[in-house]
């Protein structure tokens, strides 16, 4: 929902949501929706970028593990992390510098999770992302908004580091309050 609603895909509850100036956003859609089945591989990313050669796209499916007849494959007969690797390869080609990842690593296989970790680790902008996979948001995050009790906590630093906080505060409240001697 929430990145839903700051993709304007969604209406607002309440309040506003206010971008920075020259901001261009690249959205990676869990469901994949925005990849076309009929299409092959190499034309799903070709149609949106024909002023490319297709050397160069080739070269660029290549580095996201689609080689040889790879490319001719219908993104209907693609495996989710296949599919994954497709959209990632086609936000490569947007000249972006705010990815929004909805559940990145979901359907991934691990050749396809060394592409996105390598694709998140070269990208110069800034990543807001969904995720429960615990690896990756320790990996990634330097900043996180754990949704608690319908409240928005905001943590500067790793998951880990979150982790061992909320850790430290559930044992000072456990730790017994000592009541003073009443005085004669």
């Amino acid at each position: 929902t929430l990145l839903k609603t700051l993709l304007k895909k969604m209406p607002a509850i309440a309040g506003t949501i206010k971008f920075g100036a020259n901001l261009d956003i690249g959205y990676y859609d869990q469901e994949q929706q925005q990849l076309h089945p009929e299409k092959t591989v190499l034309d799903e990313v070709w149609d949106d970028h024909p002023e490319i050669d297709e050397t160069q796209i080739r070269n660029l499916l290549g580095s996201f593990l689609f080689v040889g007849d790879d490319v001719y494959k219908h993104v209907s007969d693609l495996s989710g992390g296949q599919k994954a690797r497709l959209e990632l390869t086609k936000l490569s080609f947007e000249p972006i510098n705010f990815l929004i990842l909805d559940e990145p690593t979901n359907h991934l296989d691990i050749d396809s999770r060394e592409v996105l970790e390598g694709a998140i680790n070269d990208f110069d902008g800034t990543v807001l992302f969904i995720s429960h996979d615990r690896y990756f948001i320790n990996r990634f995050a330097t900043r996180i908004w754990m949704l608690e009790n319908g409240q928005i906590i905001d943590f500067r630093g790793t998951f880990e580091e979150y982790r061992a906080a909320q850790e430290r505060k559930r044992l000072q409240a456990a730790v017994p309050v000592k009541a003073e001697p009443e005085k004669p």
